[in-house]
C-alpha cells in the first residue's frame, strides 16, 4: 500500500481537440492510493508512463508511511535521522505553512491519525487528548542541514501536502523535458501548465457528495494549481459518530466545523495543498478572514442548517464558467462572492 490519501474532490474535463502541429498525450496509471493522470501536447510522445511511474515511485520511497523502508518511515522509527531531498523540502515548507496557519497544518498529527484508525498503525495510540498534547506541535521538530531533531516519540505525517508536492514534481520534470502545454492531477490535486491549444484548462469543484461524483464549478485555469480537502468521502464511524478523516491539530481531533469542502488556487499544488487542509481544520469564519489576509484564492463549500452554500474569493470567481452547473447561484455574489 502506498499514501492515504483524501477523496477525489476535483475532476477534470478536458475536451478533444485537434492540431496538424500538435497532439494531445494521455499518461494514466495509480499510485499513493489513488489514480493519476497526465495528458500534454507535443508533436512527440516525449513522456513515457515508465518515467513518471518511476518519478511517483521514489516519492513514495521518500513520503509514503506504507513503506516500512521509506525515508518517513525509518524517521517515524528513529531508524534515522537523515532526511532525503524531497522530505526535506516537504518538512521545511510544512513547518513554515504550520507558523502561518498558526498550527492549523501540522505534521506530527501522525499520533492521532493512528488513534482514529486513518493511518497505517491503527488503534494504535490510545485516544486521550491530555497524551497527545505531549507530542503535536511543529515546534518540536527541526531540521539542520540534511538531519531532524525530534524526540523519539514524535510521528510525522505528510499526507496533507505530499500529493501536491508529488504534483509539482511531475509539473518540473515535464517542463525540463520541454513541456510547456499539460495538465496532471494525482487524486484531485492539480496543476495546469500553458493553455489546450489556445483555451484554459477545464477543471471541475465537485459537489460535495460521499458517493456521486458530479460537477458544481466549472473553473478556466492556466499555470496555476488547484487542490481540494474535503470531509464529506473519507469518514468512518465511532461510537455512533461519523468522523472525517482531517484532524484538527488543536483539539486532538477530527474536524467538526460547517466546511464541506476547501478548493485553494496557488502558483505551486504544495501550497494548495497544505492550505487546503489548515483551512478544513480551521473552519469557515477563520478560513475566509486567514485567505483575505495572506492574499489567497478559495472555495469553501459548507453547510449552514439544511442548506449547502458557497463562499468564493473575487479572483477565483473571475475563473468560473458560465457553463457551470451551479453558476447562477453565484451570481448574487460577484465581487464580494460570499454565497
Amino acid at each position: 500500500m502506498t499514501l492515504v490519501v483524501r477523496f477525489l474532490s476535483i475532476c477534470i474535463l478536458i475536451f478533444s481537440c485537434s492540431s496538424n502541429n500538435t497532439t494531445l498525450h494521455s499518461i494514466y496509471g495509480n499510485t499513493q492510493g489513488t489514480f493519476y493522470s497526465v495528458q500534454y501536447f507535443s508533436n512527440q510522445k516525449i513522456i513515457l508512463k515508465s518515467d513518471l511511474d518511476s518519478l511517483l515511485l521514489d516519492l513514495d520511497l521518500s513520503l509514503s508511511l506504507y513503506i516500512d523502508s521509506s525515508s518517513i518511515s525509518r524517521i517515524n522509527n528513529n531508524a534515522t535521522n537523515k532526511v532525503d531531498n524531497y522530505l526535506k523540502k516537504v518538512i521545511t515548507r510544512s513547518l513554515k505553512i504550520c507558523n502561518e496557519t498558526n498550527g492549523s497544518f501540522d505534521i506530527t498529527v501522525a499520533p492521532i491519525v493512528n488513534a482514529y484508525g486513518f493511518g497505517p498503525k491503527k488503534n494504535s495510540f490510545k485516544i486521550d487528548s491530555s497524551y497527545f498534547s505531549e507530542y503535536i506541535g511543529c515546534d518540536k521538530i527541526f531540521l539542520e542541514n540534511d538531519l531532524i531533531q525530534k524526540e523519539e516519540s514524535i510521528q510525522l505525517d505528510v499526507n496533507g501536502i505530499a500529493q501536491g508536492f508529488s504534483v509539482d514534481v511531475l509539473s518540473k520534470f515535464l517542463k525540463e523535458n520541454g513541456i510547456v502545454d499539460f495538465i496532471i492531477n494525482i487524486g484531485g490535486e492539480i496543476f495546469c501548465s500553458g493553455d489546450k491549444k489556445g483555451k484554459p484548462w477545464l477543471v471541475a469543484i465537485e459537489q460535495p457528495l460521499k458517493n456521486i461524483q458530479s460537477q458544481k464549478y466549472i473553473l478556466k485555469l492556466s499555470n496555476t494549481a488547484l487542490a481540494t480537502s474535503g470531509s464529506y468521502r473519507k469518514t468512518k464511524e465511532l461510537e455512533n459518530k461519523v468522523i472525517s478523516h482531517t484532524i484538527n491539530p488543536k483539539t486532538f481531533k477530527p474536524i467538526e466545523n460547517q466546511l464541506l469542502s476547501v478548493s485553494i488556487m496557488s502558483e505551486n499544488c504544495m501550497d494548495a495543498d497544505a492550505y487546503a487542509t489548515a483551512c478544513m481544520s480551521m473552519g469557515l469564519e477563520k478560513s475566509k478572514n486567514f485567505v483575505k489576509k495572506q492574499g489567497i484564492e478559495a472555495c469553501f463549500i459548507y453547510k449552514d442548517r439544511n442548506d449547502t452554500l458557497t463562499y468564493m474569493t473575487s479572483g477565483l470567481l473571475s475563473l468560473v464558467s458560465s457553463d457551470s452547473p451551479d453558476f447562477l447561484d453565484l451570481q448574487s455574489s460577484l465581487g464580494d462572492a460570499p454565497q
